[in-house]
């Protein structure tokens, strides 16, 4: 049996009695948002992208979430259907019995386009610690030095 609800701001009393209410025998409870990426979650994805997109993710996450396609292009070579896994190692994820995360987590990356021209990779995110940027960022053994004027984050390896 699966039982969803779905509460936004809820007072700590409510969750608290809705934690009651899960507590049963059995029960599997989550109070993380489905909608967002969590250490774990990010690492299981991470591991399951093929190694050119885990490549994109990794600079573009170093690079406090943009990264210029000169910079992952590799021989000159075409970057077109680089994005196509971004999407299809969380739909797999989100299909799997039982799922490795939630149907509504976000995609992570998005190609940057100009017309038809990918210019770049972008990590959505920004400064908040549940941000894809950020998580990204942990699990992939950067810390964060400081914050750019935009409030993105400057990383560097953790040492």
């Amino acid at each position: 049996m699966t039982i969803t609800i779905s509460v936004t701001n809820p007072t700590p009393e409510v969750l608290q009695h809705l934690l009651a209410i899960a507590s049963a025998p059995g029960a599997t409870v989550s109070t993380v948002p489905d909608d967002r990426w969590t250490p774990e979650r990010a690492r299981a994805y991470y591991d399951r992208l093929p190694p050119r997109a885990r490549s994109i993710l990794h600079a573009a996450v170093r690079k406090g979430g943009r990264v210029p396609v000169e910079d992952v292009r590799i021989d000159g070579k075409s970057l077109r259907g680089t994005t196509g896994p971004f999407r299809q190692v969380l739909r797999e994820g989100a299909r799997t019995d039982p799922p490795l995360w939630p149907a509504a987590l976000p995609v992570p990356v998005r190609s940057v386009r100009v017309g038809a021209t990918v210019i770049g990779f972008d990590v959505i995110g920004g400064n908040d610690q549940e941000d894809p940027l950020m998580v990204f960022g942990r699990i992939l053994g950067l810390h964060v030095e400081g914050f750019r004027a935009d409030g993105t984050p400057v990383f560097s390896p953790s040492e």
